[in-house]
């Protein structure tokens, strides 16, 4: 896939220079498509910081969950753990990627990708077993570091709950996400339609966004392995209101298909309202 130019936000397409620091922060290096069959992606992309954007041109909400291979793993290794029932296949680290996504929607953030071998996997429904992974390899050959946009506000991921530094605004928002655990959590974005509550929201990602939709996930940013790891997200935010959710099991040991607990069920879910 070619690589495009990231918007200010990740919905409109324009080159962004940071206001605050004057950087160019618009060409990705990483630009994932996520169709309904699977991701289309470049084969290779060099370490360090990358500028992702991850656009879903399906019908269906996509992620884009970036899984870095232990040494002899093969995809279709990972795969078949999690036929198996494994949501953690033993030796693959998560390094985190682009949350929830509705169709015709973008998701764009920063991370920083290790060199080694990789897959982009959805974990959406039932699509991590089948819809096709994508692989590929971040290489030492390039490394460098993607500048990052200046950051407006600070989300914070605790068990379990989530921690804004200030409130969210109507605009272009930089958020950089930090996540101090203990556990690992992710922090999915969605904008609730006119008339749905959050109780709405949480019975339908129950069922696993099963049914009508009551909100329009609004990307966000996935778990990782590596808690000290930071990741910033750029999103253009209309009046509306709002929720981040995290769907994380509560144990690592929970199998995929079973009624496992999820961070959610703790309490993990924030409203928020973006005003006029």
């Amino acid at each position: 896939v070619a690589l495009g130019a990231a918007g200010a936000s990740a919905q409109d397409g324009h080159v962004a220079t940071s206001k605050k620091t004057g950087i160019d922060t618009g060409r990705p290096t990483l630009h994932i498509v996520a169709t309904d069959r699977g991701f289309e992606g470049p084969a290779s992309v060099p370490a360090g910081l990358r500028h992702i954007l991850f656009e879903n041109h399906g019908k269906e909400i996509h992620e884009g969950m970036l899984v870095k291979l232990p040494d002899g793993m093969r995809p279709e290794d990972y795969i078949a753990a999690g036929k198996a029932g494994s949501l953690f296949p033993e030796g693959a680290l998560d390094y985190s990627g682009a949350g929830l996504t509705s169709p015709g929607e973008r998701t764009e953030l920063w991370t920083r990708l290790d060199p080694g071998h990789y897959i982009v996997v959805c974990f959406n429904a039932n699509h991590f077993t089948t819809r096709r992974v994508h692989p590929f390899t971040v290489t030492t050959a390039g490394a460098h570091d993607d500048p990052l946009p200046a950051v407006d506000v600070v989300l914070k991921l605790v068990d379990y709950r989530f921690e804004l530094s200030a409130p969210l605004r109507k605009g272009v928002q930089v958020i950089r996400v930090d996540t101090t655990g203990p556990s690992m959590h992710e922090a999915d974005i969605y904008r609730l339609l006119d008339g749905k509550t959050l109780a709405d929201l949480v019975e339908w990602r129950k069922h696993n966004g099963a049914g009508v939709a009551p909100a329009i996930a609004f990307g966000g940013m996935l778990d990782s392995h590596d808690l000290g790891r930071q990741v910033w997200l750029r999103k253009n935010f209309v009046p509306g209101r709002y929720a981040f959710g995290c769907e994380m099991p509560i144990s690592t040991d929970a199998k995929s298909g079973t009624g496992y607990a999820t961070h959610t069920d703790a309490g993990m879910v924030l409203a928020f309202d973006i005003a006029e």
